[in-house]
């Protein structure tokens, strides 16, 4: 009797302490799961070929033994959403992203310029039309973003002769303009890369472009201040392999533009053609940028303001906190 009672026992004991052993191993591995997912920094970019050399950095190896990984949205929307709702840790976005960022969430930092647009963005229409005056009573193409406003605003300071309410506005989504140009549908289209080249080889030729505009559009590199302050080392590292894909582009454009011109879907020579219109800032340009009162205070203010009057903003957008230099300072040190 106290043999059988003994044995039931030891099996009682055996089955405690496995569950203990199990509850131990599942507590382990799920805390190196955490520990994991929260060494990953995840970094959203879409269809710009700005963007691209940041694909350099992460097929060449030039972010070390930091987990970086780059998550690709179809549009600039996709990626927003998933930046605000703390889906990925950074983002690259245009000036006007970060504003509607801005205006909804605790502020966002700009710790990096990627690229000044230089030709990239642009309105282009048929060759009929021969300046801007001719777009006057036109279907005009756009995307519905505050930088296609922001360009046609602009544009209106260059003739006397046009108003906004002269131009007939058509929603198109910035994939779909060149079907849409090619069904007749719109006559004109406010555009940017890649999609400006193809319009350009359906038909289309650019009236007016960022060249019109320096160091006005541009694209950047973005983090909420949690991420600023819990991952700054990533954020260094990341920008770190920025610059030394940018050093690899320059000594192997060609191969570079042909490993990059295969994630836009565009032939290399239209590829290199898009990158070739912009302006891309190395260290020493992205401190003259991002410092106290640098260059990119001005045309970002001047956006904020246009996009506040539109009423896409709904509250005025202070723009100089926006802007952190310490990544880049950090980088020199």
């Amino acid at each position: 009797m106290r043999l059988k009672i003994a044995l039931i026992v030891r099996r009682k004991v055996f089955k405690i302490n496995f569950f203990i052993f199990s509850l131990i191993i599942t507590l382990f591995f799920t805390a190196c799961e955490d520990k994991k997912e929260h060494k990953l920094l995840k970094v959203g970019i879409t269809p710009w070929p700005g963007y691209e050399p940041l694909v350099i950095a992460s097929e060449k190896g030039y972010f070390n033994d930091a987990n970086i990984r780059l998550v690709r949205f179809t549009t600039p929307t996709d990626s927003y959403r998933a930046f605000r709702d703390g889906i990925i840790d950074v983002t690259a976005f245009t000036a006007d992203e970060v504003f509607h960022y801005a205006d909804v969430e605790n502020k966002p930092h700009i710790f990096l310029v990627l690229d000044i647009s230089n030709g990239a963005d642009a309105i282009v229409a048929r060759k009929e039309i021969k300046t801007l005056d001719g777009l006057k009573g036109k279907k005009i193409g756009i995307e519905g973003s505050s930088l296609g406003d922001y360009l046609i605003h602009r544009a209106l300071d260059f003739t006397e002769k046009l108003a906004i309410k002269d131009m007939k506005f058509v929603h198109v989504p910035i994939g779909k303009q060149e079907d849409a140009y090619r069904r007749g549908e719109i006559d004109a289209a406010v555009t940017y890369e890649p999609s400006k080249s193809r319009l350009v080889k359906a038909g289309a030729h650019v009236l007016f472009d960022s060249k019109k505009l320096p160091h006005e559009i541009v694209d950047v590199l973005v983090a909420n201040n949690k991420t600023m302050t819990t991952r700054s080392d990533d954020l260094r590292i990341l920008a770190e392999g920025w610059f030394s894909a940018l050093e690899y582009i320059k000594t192997n454009k060609k191969e570079a533009m042909q490993r990059m011109a295969k994630y836009e879907f565009i032939s290399v020579e239209d590829f290199t053609k898009g990158f070739n219109d912009l302006i891309i800032p190395f260290k020493e340009d992205n401190l003259k940028m991002l410092r106290e009162n640098g260059s990119l205070l001005k045309p970002m203010q001047r956006l904020a303001e246009l996009m506040f009057q539109k009423g896409t903003l709904k509250k005025k957008i202070d723009v100089k906190p926006l802007l952190d230099n310490q990544i880049i300072e950090s980088l020199k040190k």
